[in-house]
């Protein structure tokens, strides 16, 4: 029998590349997009695929040739993104339109092709991971913010064009540690705000938890196979947050973030 496909994007590392190692011993053929040339040593039997997502060309014109060399994935996961942390006023030009093409333009071209393929041949499952940004904004991270927003949004009218196949996940996941601070594009300019602010982004970061039980959850819901909005992350990631969400009113919940970076 033919190995069931997968497509990580970002997967050379932090959560992407615990999840090719993870796919690949549930007998995926697995295939990892990023900008990276090769794969670390520990990734043997994935297929690396450099592409930059930064890129529109790029993104543009990949998931039709991965099609022709490879044929339509079972399983598509969106993974690439980076942070960009900077007060407003000083917020780079080249970042807004990278962080934007990375963040949501490019999973959106992917879906773009592959979603009518997988339809037509009546199977797969895309998951694309958004952040709990979504509902509580990283201060001084706000095309981050942004992205992940647009991302989970279109995913869910997605779930509604979609309603058997191909499934779809918005899977909006909590702090994980990886080297995603250190990836961050940020000011240099540290003032007592941002650097309150980034001091605390990196205590939570620290606090939280592995790549490994973040791909475990992940896993869970692609197991599943089930259309939806799922959270990942410690248990107050993926329970409380949620349900405060649900009842806090706005002015409070932005005092409150506010108040936690300082």
């Amino acid at each position: 029998m033919n190995k069931r496909i997968a497509l990580v994007t970002g997967g050379s590392r932090g959560i992407g590349r615990s999840l090719c190692q993870k796919l690949a011993g549930e007998g995926y053929q697995v295939f990892s997009a990023s900008r990276s040339e090769c794969l670390p040593d520990d990734m043997d039997g994935i297929t690396q695929i450099s592409v930059d997502f930064s890129s529109p060309e790029q993104s543009r014109s990949f998931p039709e040739k991965f099609i022709d060399q490879y044929g339509v994935p079972d399983l598509l996961v969106n993974n690439a993104g980076y942070g960009a942390f900077y007060e407003w006023g000083g917020f780079p030009e080249t970042e807004i339109t990278k962080q934007i093409e990375v963040l949501f333009s490019a999973p959106v071209r992917l879906c773009r092709v592959f979603a009518p393929a997988m339809q037509k041949e009546g199977r797969g499952l895309i998951l694309n991971l958004s952040s709990l940004a979504t509902l509580y904004p990283l201060p001084f991270m706000p095309l981050y913010n942004a992205g992940k927003s647009a991302l989970s949004s279109f995913t869910e009218s997605m779930m509604l064009e979609y309603p058997k196949f191909p499934r779809f996940i918005d899977f909006r996941m909590g702090d994980v540690r990886t080297d995603f601070n250190r990836s961050t594009s940020k000011t240099t300019n540290f003032q007592d705000s941002t650097k309150n602010a980034w001091a605390q982004i990196e205590k939570q970061l620290n606090a939280s938890i592995t790549p490994k039980v973040a791909v475990g959850q992940i896993y869970n819901r692609i197991k599943k196979g089930e259309s939806g909005t799922f959270y990942g992350g410690t248990w107050f990631h993926c329970l409380i947050l949620p349900l405060l969400y649900r009842f806090l009113p706005f002015s409070f919940k932005l005092l409150l973030i506010r108040l936690w970076y300082r």
